[in-house]
């Protein structure tokens, strides 16, 4: 929040939003798609706390599961809410698995260093980018570039415009790609169907652009939309959140800070992108809010002094030249007054 605001009292208020951006794997890919270990290995390896520390206006809390915080089933926050594949629960809080973990997944996987254990040949990833590369999105880009390397994994990075990633991950020609989702109603099932194996990008065109396909966790989804919020319906998310973690489809990524700012008279406020029309929710004192105003906009007068000093003089001196101007004879000469 800028001084100048922080000093009349507006108040700056933020937080995760009903909001993820992750980086996800096409499951139909020969490489990515059938490699759990390599897709672990990466999950570790992008630190998305350093992400959220370098772009802090981009970024947001790291995120353990599909699910933010204020949708009922999250466990965000909690003890049970861990990634126990990228994170480690010390002293209550989430703590990110070490790169020599990774580096050993990456051994299990068959490409220690970075290397393909049976060719010897280095493995070359494409990240395929919504947008085009501009110089202020480059550092973004070569951060992830950085994550991959911590694994010696070379990124090819393919760059599209929307348009043409669209028509790439449709084709299914897509490996690692970033991608994100913002909440369209308060429900688990508004994020978790973003996996759910019919709505796979390259077979109905649905919004699983990880193409991602698990029986157990369908069906888990299935009952999922007939339940109503309650333990039934939070036994079923620990499953499938437990089958995502595992699976590793996508680096679970952030969940993106919301801001609001207000005056300091509004009270009841929370960032939100899911309500639009949270002015019914306020209160207001307005005793403070007319006091503030008041404060804020007492009559200066001087400038009002200054204008009628100025007309004065103008009149003074128009009228003293107009006085002189009368006593003038034909030939210019002043004559008495």
């Amino acid at each position: 929040l800028l001084p100048a605001l922080a000093k009349r009292g507006i108040q700056l208020c933020s937080g995760p939003s009903i909001a993820i951006g992750y980086i996800g794997f096409n499951m139909d890919d020969s490489v990515v798609g059938k490699n759990r270990k390599l897709r672990q290995a990466i999950a570790i390896a992008i630190d998305w706390e350093e992400y959220s520390k370098i772009f802090p206006k981009k970024a947001g809390e790291t995120a353990m599961s599909p699910l933010p915080q204020g949708i009922p089933g999250s466990r965000e926050g909690t003890p049970q809410g861990v990634n126990p594949v990228t994170h480690k629960l010390v002293d209550g809080k989430y703590v990110r698995r070490s790169i020599e973990e990774a580096r050993q997944l990456m051994v299990e996987a068959g490409y220690p260093n970075g290397r393909d254990v049976k060719t010897g040949r280095p493995l070359v990833i494409n990240y395929d980018f919504y947008a085009v590369p501009t110089p202020e999105r480059k550092p973004e880009i070569d951060w992830v570039v950085r994550q991959f390397a911590k694994l010696d994994i070379q990124l090819d990075v393919r760059a599209t415009d929307n348009n043409q990633f669209q028509d790439k991950v449709r084709k299914g020609k897509h490996q690692v790609f970033w991608l994100g989702w913002n909440a369209d109603y308060p429900d688990a099932e508004n994020f978790m169907f973003l996996l759910y194996g019919p709505n796979s990008k390259s077979v109905s065109d649905g919004e699983n652009t990880a193409n991602y396909q698990n029986p157990e966790y369908d069906k888990l989804f299935v009952q999922l939309k007939m339940l109503d919020d309650g333990p039934a319906k939070q036994a079923v998310i620990d499953q499938m959140v437990k089958i995502l973690q595992d699976d590793a489809p996508w680096s679970m990524g952030f969940y993106p800070w919301a801001s609001l700012a207000v005056q300091s008279w509004v009270q009841n406020t929370k960032p939100a992108i899911l309500i639009r029309d949270h002015g019914r929710y306020l209160r207001l004192d307005t005793e403070a809010r007319v006091a503030r105003l008041a404060e804020w906009n007492k009559p200066v007068w001087w400038p009002v002094a200054a204008i009628a000093a100025l007309i004065a003089a103008i009149v003074f001196y128009t009228r003293h030249h107009l006085r002189r101007r009368e006593r003038l004879n034909a030939r210019g000469e002043l004559l008495p007054a």
